[in-house]
């Protein structure tokens, strides 16, 4: 069962075969007593619930009007909705961020661990990291990702899909090119957590997933999305973060080590791999 069906994620899981709760069956914002007693009702029969929901509008999140709101979904729901998965027997996944840690490793270029202290540099990390709290000091599992995207195929709108269009357009976009990560595609992503999800016995309580490959900046990966569609990537600049200022910091730094995933499910498809695939229709993964 996944909660925040409608998401880049939890599309993908309902393709793989779950069970997907929107907010209009299960509104995280509700008081935890009202809370919980929907996700029991829901939960009962379910193996694993994942919660792929979130209060994801990171600029928004700073704003001080938003703050209950943000608080409710990240922070308090997660712990409401692991409480309520171990009571009816279920396994809980709750997904977060990049975003728990802070700017820099305390190694320079060393990827970030699944027992490194978490420092948020935003509003939306603070909240995503009292929901791992949450969720940890209820027997769940955090599945920590980053540079979600899902491409041209699925509805919304991600970086990659903006690239793409830019591209198409014949726009010459100047990008970010001193954050670096690595991208993560939404199907592989889901088709992981499934195959967490069939894993026997007790599961890690950090895990760490994003497409495997060496990291890119945004810009980087802006111009990779050009080659792949046959474009000149010399269109796209380079630009510093400080550049494009908003509301809320990100981090320079979001490389997430994946050795506890590769251990406890296999070795994730290669972020290049994924862009093509992505890019050509959102074709199963593969490699």
């Amino acid at each position: 069962m996944v909660t925040g069906a409608a998401g880049q994620v939890g599309r993908e899981l309902l393709a793989l075969g779950a069970v997907g709760v929107t907010r209009d069956r299960l509104d995280l914002t509700a008081p935890p007593g009202a809370l919980r007693e929907a996700a029991l009702r829901l939960f009962t029969g379910a193996g694993t619930v994942v919660n792929a929901a979130a209060y994801t509008a990171v600029d928004a999140a700073e704003d001080p009007a938003c703050r209950s709101t943000v608080e409710a979904v990240n922070a308090v729901a997660p712990g409401v909705l692991a409480e309520a998965a171990a009571e009816v027997g279920a396994r809980f996944v709750q997904i977060s961020t990049d975003y728990v840690f802070p700017g820099v490793p305390p190694v320079p270029g060393r990827e970030w661990r699944v027992d490194d202290a978490v420092d948020p540099l935003n509003v939306y990390g603070l909240t995503k990291a009292a929901g791992e709290d949450a969720t940890l000091a209820r027997g769940g599992t955090v599945v920590r990702t980053a540079w979600v995207w899902s491409g041209p195929h699925a509805p919304g709108r991600d970086f990659v899909t903006t690239m793409a269009d830019l591209a198409a357009r014949g726009v010459d976009p100047r990008v970010v090119d001193d954050q670096t990560g690595r991208p993560t595609y939404a199907p592989d992503l889901a088709a992981g957590l499934w195959a967490l999800s069939q894993s026997d016995g007790v599961l890690p309580p950090v895990l760490h997933y994003t497409n495997s490959g060496a990291p890119v900046t945004w810009c980087g990966l802006a111009r990779e999305v050009f080659a792949v569609l046959g474009h000149d990537p010399a269109r796209v600049a380079a630009c510093t973060g400080d550049e494009w200022p908003s509301p809320a910091r990100r981090p320079d730094w979001s490389v997430l080590d994946l050795s506890a995933w590769r251990a406890a499910v296999g070795e994730p498809p290669s972020w290049t791999k994924a862009l093509r695939r992505g890019l050509g229709g959102g074709v199963a993964p593969v490699d």
